[in-house]
């Protein structure tokens, strides 16, 4: 479950401060994304021990869910759908039912950082036109703390060292958020790497 809310969380950054005009801009973006009837984020999340992580999750506004999480390179996927207030997860051996009080911070999650208007803090920079794997983009930079997830027992008590960087990617013709790329520090190494779409064809419905 924490899966979800990390990705979540980094989908629409809820931590930081925050620098009027460029958040502006960034928060028309994700409005814009919302405004539609569906999306969908895939991403690779790179953790140093649990391993690399695919996900995708299509999301069905307002409040439809439905993720697929894979570990490394295992075939198996774990999935989890949401609609309204009730989760179903399948870690591999059928569907079942979420117990009431996971499924409603799941709920709470999504109905937070997904379905109402942006309450970003982060402290964004503007860095205009950047061409990103060979693509224009109107792109955004910001600082992030490391993820607790990130950090082992030892190095928690540990004085904090150089933040993480968020660039997102603004598509320059639909003005709709496309990429969303977080590198540890300064570095080309990328701890998380969402790709924004919004395929016509999304339908999340309760499992059978």
């Amino acid at each position: 479950m924490r899966t979800i809310v990390v990705a979540v969380a980094l989908l629409m950054g809820v931590v930081g401060q925050a620098q009027a005009d460029c958040k502006s801009e960034v928060d028309q973006a994700f409005a814009k994304l919302r405004s539609g009837k569906s999306f969908r984020l895939e991403t690779r999340i790179v953790n140093e021990q649990q391993g690399a992580l695919t996900m995708t999750v299509d999301y069905l506004l307002p409040d439809r869910m439905h993720q697929r999480v894979s570990l490394g390179d295992s075939p198996q996927k774990m999935e989890t759908i949401a609609i309204g207030e009730k989760v179903w997860s399948n870690q591999g051996q059928g569907w079942t039912e979420v117990p009431a009080n996971f499924a409603e911070v799941i709920s709470k999650q999504l109905k937070e950082t997904v379905a109402e208007p942006a309450k970003s803090k982060i402290d964004y920079e503007c860095l205009g036109e950047k061409t990103f794997e060979g693509k224009p983009y109107v792109a955004y930079k910001a600082s992030l703390p490391a993820l607790a997830a990130e950090q082992s027992k030892g190095e928690a008590a540990k004085a904090p060292g150089q933040p993480n960087v968020q660039t997102l990617y603004v598509d320059k013709q639909t003005g709709l958020p496309a990429r969303n790329v977080v590198t540890q520090g300064e570095s080309e190494t990328r701890l998380f790497d969402g790709t924004f779409s919004t395929p016509a064809d999304i339908a999340i419905n309760a499992p059978s």
